[in-house]
């Protein structure tokens, strides 16, 4: 067997298991691509089409577990608050992929 369950199972234990929520998997692969400036709320509550209390608690999450980062900006004189993926974001993306390939080769 290619990958064992046994290593699965403990690569899986070396992830954040708090990572493991689709709504916060996607919020951070549609911020991989963007620059610095990141995403608004209202264009990630479009493109997800998420609930504003899922998407919110999500973005407080994944902040706090220091995957994203947010700042306030202003855009044509609208306060707005910008999320934008960190490097350690894209670092356990990167892992949870590599993570979700060896399930699928099996």
């Amino acid at each position: 067997m290619k990958n064992s369950i046994i290593n699965l199972v403990a690569e899986a234990k070396a992830l954040n298991s708090k990572i493991f929520s689709l709504p916060r998997i996607l919020i951070l692969v549609s911020l991989e691509d963007l620059n610095e400036d990141g995403s608004s709320y209202r264009e990630l509550k479009a493109g997800l089409d998420l609930e504003d209390g899922i998407l919110f608690s999500n973005l407080n999450a994944l902040e706090e577990m220091g995957y994203i980062q947010s700042k306030d900006v202003t855009v044509e004189k609208k306060k707005m608050t910008s999320y934008a993926i960190t490097k350690e974001g894209k670092e356990t993306l990167q892992a949870l992929r590599s993570w979700f390939r060896k399930i699928l080769d099996g």
